[in-house]
């Protein structure tokens, strides 16, 4: 079952590609559009060694807001006690920082309530490159790595690979826009059938592991994606057992919870 009263991927201020909509903000609208469990999940700091592949270099929040950002969550708290506000992060996986990124966050982990892991980077002759920054960007990818079939069999090759990592100790329960490049799939001829092993093989791993899934209507907000992250996997994974969370994924307050009737017509096979 999937439970529509939830939204459970939201940025906030702290975001430095978000909005400077308040916090209030946020609450608000969720409560004005029936939810009831509401997760924040703000891009998580990222290893000091880590140099931003993206234009603005602005992917994540800085690691000395980190502790203004919780103890901005946990007033927010206090403020809604009706509301099941939950503090969360959306943490990068990125290859070859597994480790910098654990030691970095998990002196966090006991005051995290649930974390999104998502790929953002995928790895290509060692440099990591955007997924999801621009069309420009993404189109660079497909140069490099030789086609749209081709970034998606590696953006899923590699995150089933990071899943051998110990996530959990970071409190993380799902996967973030599981299938990230369609937001520019409009721009090219693909067949999902032909990414359809690489796809299987990360769903079974995250099934082995227990991880669930975003169902994340940011993509309906996207137009060379038009439709809903995850809306395709969604029928093999609920086979595999595997939970459906979903998420706004929202950057600004308006879109709380937006595309959620969207979801809630197709929820017969979620």
């Amino acid at each position: 079952m999937i439970d529509f009263t939830r939204d459970g991927h939201l940025h906030t201020p702290f975001c430095p590609h978000g909005s400077t909509d308040p916090l209030q903000a946020y609450v608000e609208q969720a409560l004005a559009r029936g939810i009831k469990t509401l997760t924040f999940t703000e891009h998580a700091p990222l290893p000091a060694r880590f140099q931003d592949p993206t234009p603005d270099k602005d992917s994540a929040m800085a690691f000395e807001l980190l502790p203004d950002y919780i103890e901005a969550l946990q007033s927010l708290k206090r403020t809604y006690p009706a509301l099941d506000l939950r503090l969360g992060l959306e943490i990068d996986y990125l290859p070859g920082y597994e480790a910098e990124t654990l030691a970095l966050l998990e002196p966090y982990a006991d005051v995290l309530d649930e974390t999104i892991l998502s790929q953002h980077f995928i790895l290509v002759d060692g440099e990591l490159l955007p997924v999801d920054f621009s069309l420009e960007t993404f189109h660079v990818l497909v140069e490099r790595i030789g086609s749209f079939e081709a970034v998606m069999k590696q953006y899923y090759t590699a995150l089933a690979a990071g899943l051998a990592f110990p996530w959990e100790r970071l409190k993380v329960d799902r996967i973030g826009h599981i299938d990230l490049p369609i937001k520019y799939q409009s721009n090219y001829v693909w067949d999902r059938s032909n990414v359809q092993a690489e796809q299987s093989r990360l769903l079974q791993t995250m099934a082995a592991r227990g991880f669930g899934i975003d169902v994340n209507t940011a993509g309906l907000r996207k137009p060379e994606c038009g439709q809903p992250y995850a809306i395709d996997v969604a029928s093999e994974a609920a086979g595999l057992g595997i939970p459906f969370v979903l998420g706004s994924d929202a950057h600004i307050a308006v879109d709380v919870a937006a595309g959620f009737n969207d979801i809630q017509k197709k929820a017969t096979f979620l």
